[in-house]
């Protein structure tokens, strides 16, 4: 059996006992991707980055449900690796950011 340190994914124990909807295919899907993947980055960098994202689908609803309605999206791409999917999260996070970043109204200036 692996052992992460936790050092390097702080938010590993939530993000693999989340509580999710049994027909919540995409959850599994992508928890299930995540505790495989995880476990063979050797960047410790790519290990927080993965993890902070992961963490953030699991706290955030607004995230949460941007992604569910992503990988909705493209439900008829194949996934043949954790590698994929990973570095599909990671531009879903992106442009996640982006439309958050174009949603700030008030940007007054003190």
């Amino acid at each position: 059996m692996n052992l992460i340190s936790v050092n390097s994914c702080p938010h590993y124990d939530k993000i693999v006992n989340f509580l999710y909807l049994e027909n919540d295919i995409i959850s599994k899907f992508l928890i299930n991707c995540y505790q495989e993947y995880i476990f063979n980055i050797k960047s410790e960098k790519s290990k927080l980055k993965i993890d902070m994202i992961m963490g953030l689908y699991t706290e955030k609803e607004d995230f949460y449900k941007y992604t569910q309605s992503y990988f909705e999206l493209s439900n008829n791409e194949i996934f043949d690796s954790y590698d994929k999917v990973i570095r599909k999260l990671i531009k879903v996070y992106k442009e996640y950011e982006i439309e958050k970043l174009k949603k700030i109204k008030n940007s007054r200036w003190l």
